[in-house]
């Protein structure tokens, strides 16, 4: 059988585990059909004929699904053109808190017969979310992290150095947060774009100096029903460790063959 032909785009943490697991591990049943980053000398290890170095030629080697791991510009810039070919799986999802970009992409998914895969990257319970988004009236979501492990590029009102305590970064609607932290709040972006919305969902970060890992806390309640779920994650950088398994996992379910047991 023909192997479904998988589109990296980004080669940084994620992306080289990624690219690895698909080319070492013939049981997954996919094979790359290329490999982009804006970094040439990322690339330079990789065999000449999976390195697209332009991006508008993705089409041409026939993806699949095409999986971005590099930056929410990525989505800004291509995701709509992706869609209109193929498959398309972002895991910068602080694109989406853009309400137009986000319609205009599922319009394109819908009018071409194509999906826009929701990883669950971080996020355990995401599918309990999505199948309750009609049952819940509110959704938070609270991070924690060390500011060693936050991108303060694009909130240059704070400055890391200068926390010594647990500070609250911020705390309200799930869309605001996403420009000012496009790079650590990903998991916010998913729950809000899979449940009640980014203007519904409520988002709370906070920098502890005292932490050496990343601590996600989500609650649902509506309709008589409530749920909440903690989940701690070692990181190494803005992300996660258990986001390279949950990222190739998401991959595999997309296009993957399976196991003799699936989770649906």
């Amino acid at each position: 059988m023909k192997k479904p032909r998988i589109g990296l785009i980004g080669l940084g943490y994620i992306g080289r585990y990624i690219y690895e697991q698909i080319t070492s591990r013939p049981e997954l049943g996919l094979e790359i059909a290329f490999v982009h980053d804006v970094a040439a000398e990322r690339l330079a290890s990789l065999p000449t004929g999976i390195v697209l170095k332009d991006i508008s030629a993705f089409a041409s080697r026939h993806p699949d699904l095409v999986v971005e791991m590099a930056h929410p510009g990525v989505t800004r810039q291509c995701g709509a053109a992706v869609l209109r070919e193929t498959d398309y799986m972002p895991l910068s999802m602080t694109a989406f808190a853009d309400e137009g970009l986000e319609q205009h992409l599922l319009d394109t998914a819908r009018s071409n017969g194509t999906c826009l895969f929701i990883p669950h990257g971080a996020v355990v319970g995401l599918e309990n979310i999505f199948e309750g988004r009609d049952l819940w009236e509110e959704v938070t979501m609270v991070m924690k992290k060390n500011p060693k492990n936050l991108d303060f590029s694009a909130a240059p009102q704070f400055k890391p150095a200068k926390i010594t305590q647990e500070t609250v970064l911020y705390d309200g609607p799930t869309r605001a947060v996403c420009p000012q932290f496009p790079r650590n709040v990903n998991s916010h972006a998913t729950v809000a774009l899979a449940g009640i919305g980014f203007d519904r969902t409520h988002s709370v970060l906070i920098a502890d100096p005292s932490l050496d890992l990343s601590v996600i806390e989500i609650s649902a309640r509506g309709s008589g029903v409530a749920m909440r779920i903690e989940r701690s994650n070692p990181l190494k950088g803005v992300s996660g460790v258990f986001t390279l398994n949950s990222t190739l996992a998401a991959v595999c379910r997309a296009k993957g063959p399976g196991g003799a047991i699936q989770i649906c």
